[in-house]
């Protein structure tokens, strides 16, 4: 089960990094040195800058809209994000479509929305299962806490009954030195 998320989010980290690197390689216009700015923030793992930057696109650049929105929606999903926020992610993909109906993004970003809650969903049954574990985990320890306990209870017994046994065989022995004892006095 592992491995097979381990190669999800392998096949989404590549998915995401050509879609990324692909708009750069084909797209040319007035805002390509900013959206290079944005790319470079991005490669050098500077996600907040890079955010920032794409903010200042969309607002210098309308018309590259859907493009900022994607990316930045890419962004926010990015596995490698220590700050990633699927919730911000969503939304982008989701004014992409509303907002760019013909856009050449539109598909690409229903496929991220799906997978976004897919993997939302799957992060949900993940913490419900660590808690699960968490709790059962509580339950040995506590089991193990118990029978450790009687255990201990149980060897103090034990030794308690060798003490006694012991001293059982030493009045034993008194006693049988005393009915010697008897037999040899002279009854009075």
């Amino acid at each position: 089960m592992g491995k097979k998320q381990n190669r999800r989010g392998e096949h989404l980290y590549f998915f995401v990094a050509c879609i990324i690197i692909a708009p750069i390689l084909m797209y040319g216009c007035s805002s390509r040195p900013a959206i290079k700015e944005a790319n470079d923030f991005l490669s050098q793992g500077n996600y907040k800058e890079s955010l920032s930057k794409y903010e200042q696109i969309i607002a210098q650049y309308p018309a590259e809209g859907d493009r900022v929105l994607f990316e930045m929606g890419l962004i926010y999903a990015f596995p490698r994000n220590q700050q990633k926020d699927y919730q911000k992610s969503l939304e982008c993909f989701q004014k992409l479509i509303k907002d760019y109906p013909g856009s050449g993004y539109r598909h690409d970003s229903e496929v991220m929305i799906s997978l976004i809650n897919d993997v939302t969903r799957k992060d949900k049954r993940i913490i419900t299962q660590q808690k699960k574990a968490e709790t059962l985990e509580q339950q040995v320890k506590s089991k193990d806490n118990k029978i450790i306990t009687q255990q201990k209870q149980t060897e103090t017994l034990e030794q308690q009954v060798k003490e006694l046994e012991n001293k059982i065989e030493q009045m034993k022995k008194v006693d049988m030195n005393l009915k010697g004892k008897k037999k040899l006095s002279p009854k009075q």
